[in-house]
């Protein structure tokens, strides 16, 4: 299974952005700095054996984090030029354009991640949208197999058919808050429709 910080952005109950970095991922350690310092200041978890909302103001304090990451690697960006590179991008980031070669450098390639995380955070601070942290890493591969199914069944027909389905696969999924029943009837929570990251 996929370890690592899973983000999902919501805004009037719709999902807006889903963003996944594994832990073998070089942007995923500057993520860990900060959010070891979120996790400790509100007692909560930001990885992806968990489902939880990050408060408003612990997503401050990521962006703040990030604004610092970002002002030394543009230092090390300026001292450390590219040129004639193939698969450039252009990017603006506080008043400085930067055209970053992002398969020739992994320098590159974290300012343009961080950007463009960075512009995601902006835009939830200022509409107020949810975050949530979320993953799958407690499925097994039978458990996932049926969720993917029942997902894929649900986007398509918009119901959800639990036939074939072990018990024991439903139990776990209720408990691990995927699957709700409700009577005879079964519905995909929000984890459960968005679980995918280890397909």
């Amino acid at each position: 299974m996929n370890r690592g910080i899973y983000i999902q952005i919501i805004e009037n109950e719709e999902f807006q952005d889903k963003i996944f970095w594994n832990e073998s991922s070089d942007i995923y350690t500057f993520l860990r700095n900060h959010t070891l310092k979120i996790e400790h200041k509100f007692d909560t978890k930001f990885n992806s054996f968990s489902d939880n909302e990050i408060p408003m103001d612990g997503i401050k304090m990521l962006a703040d984090g990030i604004k610092n990451d970002l002002n030394f690697l543009i230092g090390e960006y300026d001292n450390k030029p590219i040129v004639n590179r193939l698969n450039s991008v252009d990017a603006e980031y506080n008043g400085k354009q930067m055209k970053l070669y992002y398969k020739a450098s992994k320098l590159h390639l974290m300012i343009l991640n961080l950007v463009r995380f960075l512009k995601k955070l902006e835009s939830v601070i200022e509409k107020n949208k949810k975050v949530f942290v979320c993953g799958n890493a407690y499925f097994n591969d039978k458990m996932l197999e049926s969720l993917m199914r029942l997902k894929a069944d649900f986007t398509t027909n918009r119901t959800i058919d639990v036939n074939e389905i072990a018990e024991i696969e439903l139990t776990e999924l209720i408990k691990n808050k995927s699957l709700i029943k409700s009577g005879e009837n079964y519905r995909l929570t929000r984890k459960g429709l968005i679980i995918d990251i280890a397909e």
